[in-house]
């Protein structure tokens, strides 16, 4: 990439706000002299940058980085065959077609399902690309849903109802994040863009760049803008894997509906190929997650309704707010009260969270404990399965609490399947247990505390703080 492209690139971005939304690096990240003079002077006047462009120019600065690269084959582009039907065909070797719709399962929401047929439609062809009709090249002149229209130099060879085969690339898409522009479910945006993913690497018509790689790319781009990677490093981000288009787009909700509005975008020229606009009855509530962070302090008048309060376990151990222990600057956390010596059922007292949460992109949880006695705290964690929300697998890890707050920090890859919860403690949830596969983002719970089978049977008082998940 030119000095020239960089500096527009970033001055779009800064103008945007993206740089601060996207890390804190960015936001030291120094622009050019005469990017600023051109700032201040935009500043006098009001910029209304349409959300499409946030969206997307992150992503083409990260893929026009890379304009060659050395020492490393080309990826292979793999071919994918369509068939259909001649419709018709003119005096200027333009022949109509009729595409064969793809084979596509059905997907878990209905509307899911549509919007990845609309793509696979909108995107299979392009106008503009050339394609193989039995070894003979074309190029497509108009798109229109399952009939094209193609131009060959030769003359046409297929008379009008024959079956033709099509070969073409296969095409890899990016699927960025979708805006909620309007609503309060803010969740629908990741939920669908998820779904919608998931259904599109099942269909085959695509290969889909994985949104940990996506991630990967940031980070190293982040790295290389601020001078902290070598100038080669441009070139290391082109290695990684690219796409050729870009799915994009907002979620508005409008009286029981959501409107949805996609585009289709070529990374090669920036431009917007198709359009994908449909309406839709609400996505089912239960499957809203939240994917956003989580930096719990305990510090507002009231506890979140997502944490359980009050005596628990037939009375065996009470959470509650309190409002004169806190760790390091803070003032208030959660305090579990408990005598192990009351029952020798087992037990395992607790701070728990029932939001239903998508932690994909988290790496780990942090948070502070102190005890009165030191004991051997354990973390819990519930997943569940995507196509069966009642089939459950429960994950554990340890710590160590003792009498003076400490900061515990546990990554997700560290957590082990509970055998209690195979032996029969998914049953106690109403759930089976599942394949044992750690799926983050079906996150259905969350627990802090401590197990009478894990410390002597003695009363005691844990408080818990400043909790939050990390990258």
């Amino acid at each position: 990439m030119t000095t020239t492209n960089r500096e527009m690139i970033l001055i779009s971005l800064h103008r945007a706000g993206f740089l601060s939304k996207l890390s804190p690096v960015f936001n030291k990240m120094a622009l050019p002299a005469h990017c600023h003079r051109e700032e201040e002077t935009t500043m006098r006047r009001t910029i209304s940058m349409p959300a499409i462009i946030t969206a997307i120019i992150i992503p083409l600065l990260l893929l026009s980085c890379a304009t060659t690269q050395t020492g490393k084959k080309a990826e292979k582009t793999y071919q994918m065959y369509v068939n259909g039907t001649v419709q018709s065909i003119s005096p200027e070797n333009v022949m109509t077609i009729l595409l064969e719709t793809p084979d596509m399962k059905t997907a878990q929401d209905p509307a899911i399902g549509e919007i990845a047929k609309k793509v696979i439609e909108k995107a299979r062809f392009i106008e503009g690309i050339t394609t193989i009709i039995d070894g003979v090249p074309v190029v497509v002149k108009e798109v229109r849903g399952n009939i094209i229209s193609v131009f060959s130099e030769k003359p046409v060879s297929h008379p009008v109802g024959s079956a033709v085969r099509l070969k073409i690339p296969k095409k890899t898409i990016a699927v960025v994040d979708f805006e909620v522009i309007r609503g309060n479910q803010k969740e629908v945006g990741r939920v669908t863009l998820e779904g919608l993913t998931s259904a599109l690497i099942e269909s085959g018509q695509f290969n889909v760049v994985e949104r940990a790689k996506l991630k990967t790319i940031i980070h190293e781009l982040e790295l290389s803008m601020t001078g902290l990677m070598e100038e080669s490093s441009d070139k290391r981000v082109g290695m990684l894997k690219m796409a050729d288009l870009i799915l994009t787009g907002t979620l508005a909700q409008m009286k029981g509906t959501w409107n949805v509005n996609l585009r289709l975008l070529s990374v090669r020229t920036g431009q917007a190929l198709a359009a994908i606009s449909m309406q839709t009855p609400l996505f089912r509530r239960s499957e809203m997650r939240d994917s956003g962070p989580l930096d719990e302090n305990f510090e507002d008048d009231f506890v979140d309704a997502s944490w359980l309060t009050g005596y628990r376990n037939k009375g065996l151990f009470r959470i509650r707010q309190d409002i004169h222990e806190g760790a390091e600057d803070s003032r208030h956390s959660l305090q579990v009260s408990f005598d192990f010596g009351k029952s020798s059922a087992r037990s395992f007292a607790r701070v728990e969270n029932r939001k239903k949460r998508d932690l994909y992109f988290y790496s780990g949880i942090e948070f502070y404990v102190k005890s009165t006695v030191p004991l051997t705290g354990k973390l819990f964690m519930t997943t569940s399965d995507p196509d069966d929300p009642n089939i459950m697998d429960g994950w554990t890890g340890n710590f160590e609490l003792e009498t003076t707050w400490r900061r515990i920090r546990i990554p997700f890859e560290s957590l082990v399947i509970g055998r209690g919860w195979i032996k029969g403690g998914a049953k106690k949830y109403g759930a089976r247990s599942g394949d044992q596969i750690l799926r983050l983002d079906r996150v259905e719970n969350f627990s802090i505390g401590v197990a009478n089978f894990d410390n002597p049977q003695v009363p005691g008082t844990i408080w818990v703080d400043k909790i939050r998940f990390y990258d």
